[in-house]
């Protein structure tokens, strides 16, 4: 290791356990998106670490449907960096016990992504205990609603990327490998609303139009228009509800369909395959709802650079680091990156089974990661 990295490594690992101390108390802090007590009751705790670890003050962004989200600002300078993570977990209250075994720590958001945001703390930490003095101002970023889109946040989030030099999400890494996370898929949803008319199913079946027909035509249509290829768009209906009754021609049926893109060109070519889309069935009615979650986290050269720099990181901890093949889920990352603001994620801590009752950290990777973190943040 070089000279710098082994100091950031050996206090850490000097501090291992109070680190994995914070993270069990963060984690039992339970925070479901939606139950805004118990969020504001986390994003305390989250904001008494900033002042106890790092002597810094929080500002609260009131909210009145999740968490408070929290804006934490250190050191200063010419040039800010932006780090962004959420403190909301997908695990309803009392549903997943936190617990150690041996290496493995479970708990509800210990990987996702309790343990990126602890490791923010703990690597600003390291860094201010070694003297090790910021050319910049780090502007963190703690929202409550990214696991149902960040659609209260975005906003806040957008804003502040504005006055960002580079962004780091400190998002888990890819499961088990530990692989950074350099590209994402974007993704939306179309609601397929498809009208019919109802009949006597017994009397009169042909007196109708049975929506939940005119439904699985559009269906078949949207999953026709998948492209598995590199840079192409997938269509997948998860959801489908229609009907009321056995003996009653459906009068309406809808579908959920789940919509993911690899390059930002796919997102109009997504609308454009419904735009003109017609009803199949003589006497139905289609309507298609287009939603785009976030778009694409894109492979560019800014953050190839980001990439490049992080690499030399690992190189002077003695780490391999590795990218990551583009992956499906999205994060704040995808709507930051698109900003036009350099981002680099799945910076955060190595374990496996998120938005899953096992969920789980691996604690021997604790300390590499969030010294790769440290080391990143004084660099870049």
């Amino acid at each position: 290791m070089k000279a710098l990295e082994k100091k950031i490594y050996d206090y850490l690992e000097a501090h291992r356990e109070d680190i994995v101390a914070d993270l069990v108390a963060l984690a039992r802090s339970e925070s479901p998106t939606g139950d805004k007590a118990a969020a504001d009751a986390c994003a305390r705790l989250l904001a008494s670490l900033y002042k106890d670890r790092l002597g810094a003050a929080t500002q609260f962004v009131p909210q009145t449907e999740v968490g408070d989200h929290l804006v934490t600002e250190i050191g200063s300078g010419s040039r800010t960096l932006l780090i962004v993570g959420h403190y909301d977990t997908v695990h309803a209250l009392g549903t997943v016990p936190v617990r150690r075994e041996g290496n493995i720590l479970y708990g509800p958001g210990v990987v996702d992504m309790k343990g990126g945001d602890v490791s923010v703390i703990w690597a600003l930490k390291a860094l201010r205990e070694l003297g090790v003095k910021l050319d910049k101002k780090v502007l963190i970023v703690n929202n409550s609603d990214e696991e149902t889109g960040s659609f209260h946040s975005r906003p806040l989030l957008l804003e502040k990327a504005k006055e960002a030099c580079a962004c780091i999400v400190a998002e888990p890494a890819v499961a088990k490998s530990g692989l950074i996370k350099v590209s994402r898929k974007g993704g939306g949803q179309i609601l397929i609303k498809c009208w019919g008319k109802a009949a006597h199913s017994g009397n009169n079946p042909r007196g109708g139009v049975n929506a939940n027909i005119e439904l699985a035509h559009q269906i078949l249509f949207a999953e026709s228009q998948s492209d598995y290829g590199p840079g192409g768009s997938t269509f997948s209906a998860n959801v489908i509800r229609g009907g009321t009754a056995d003996n009653v021609v459906c009068d309406y049926a809808e579908a959920v369909v789940d919509w993911r893109m690899c390059v930002p060109e796919e997102v109009e070519r997504g609308r454009a395959v419904f735009a003109g889309r017609g009803a199949v069935l003589p006497g139905a009615r289609v309507e298609f709802e287009i939603k785009l979650s976030h778009p694409p986290l894109a492979e560019c050269e800014p953050n190839r650079k980001l990439f490049a720099l992080l690499q030399q990181v690992g190189a002077d901890l003695d780490m391999g680091l590795e990218a990551a093949p583009m992956v499906g889920g999205c994060s704040d990352g995808n709507d930051i990156s698109a900003a036009g603001v350099p981002t680099i994620d799945g910076m955060g801590v190595v374990g496996d089974f998120m938005h899953n009752p096992q969920e789980q950290v691996y604690l021997d990777q604790l300390v590499p990661r969030v010294a790769m973190m440290a080391s990143f943040i004084s660099r870049v």
